[in-house]
């Protein structure tokens, strides 16, 4: 059976005269069979059309044939749910359970050496808010390994397994899981951080092989229109090279049937 890949990027154009900039507005992808394609694209241009951040000036659809052959299969990460009062406190925790995952690939790294990495996070992280893809930061050198430190590293090619569902809503907990899970097979990934740039979801997620995906409710204000995402990799696992591929190459489906939101 052979399968297609559909992805829409939708932006606009902000600013004036050298200000003037493309703005992320909405984006989506999947993997289904030939039958769905003309529903999926469909529901994918409502989806654009119909986002909180506004019209699109520019919506891009493309569609790409996948055998079937090429496709991974991987069971999707154990979920945690982690209800905090103030996104203040749902930060605070992120940054706790990255800097464990940090000290454990380091076998066992000092309390100073994690507690100096943990100091680190919030700039890194407000560094990607402006940024296309995610961050991919080297926990053994502390530097970063994009080749293009504006666009930054984007996971595609994946979807959930069965996922035909044709659906112009955005299911913020499906696509997360799935996105997560892929990142935690990638060769050398540590861990995941990341934060919605949709203002109307204020939740994110810390997520890796050893933690799972832990769900933490609050990890912006509502409004807030900033958002982005960290791969924490070890260069003494595999080359940066071999990571990126499989992130933007590999295709994946990702059984999630039993997690729940």
């Amino acid at each position: 059976m052979d399968y297609y890949s559909l992805k829409m990027r939708a932006s606009q154009q902000v600013g004036e005269g050298e200000q003037r900039h493309e703005q992320h507005i909405s984006g989506a992808e999947r993997i289904v069979a030939r039958e769905n394609v003309e529903a999926v694209c469909s529901a994918m241009v409502r989806r654009a059309m119909t986002h909180s951040k506004g019209d699109p000036d520019f919506i891009n659809v493309k569609i790409e044939k996948v055998h079937e052959s090429d496709i991974r299969i991987l069971k999707a990460l154990p979920v945690t749910r982690v209800d905090v009062e103030t996104w203040q406190e749902g930060l605070e925790k992120a940054f706790e359970l990255i800097g464990e995952a940090v000290g454990s690939a380091a076998g066992g790294a000092g309390t100073d050496a994690i507690r100096e990495f943990a100091n680190k996070l919030p700039e890194l992280l407000r560094k990607t808010f402006l940024m296309r893809g995610a961050m991919l930061y080297d926990i053994a050198t502390g530097k970063r390994l994009e080749p293009d430190q504006a666009r930054g590293v984007r996971a595609t090619y994946m979807d959930a397994l069965r996922g035909n569902v044709v659906d112009s809503c955005k299911n913020h907990f499906n696509e997360a899981i799935v996105l997560a899970t892929k990142v935690a097979n990638a060769p050398g990934i540590v861990a995941e951080i990341c934060i919605s740039d949709d203002p109307e979801y204020v939740t994110g997620y810390v997520a890796s092989k050893e933690l799972g995906y832990v769900r933490i409710m609050k990890m912006k204000e509502a409004g807030d229109e900033n958002g982005g995402r960290i791969f924490l990799f070890d260069s003494r696992k595999a080359s940066a090279e071999e990571c990126i591929d499989y992130l933007q190459k590999k295709k994946v489906l990702v059984d999630v049937d039993g997690r729940m939101a």
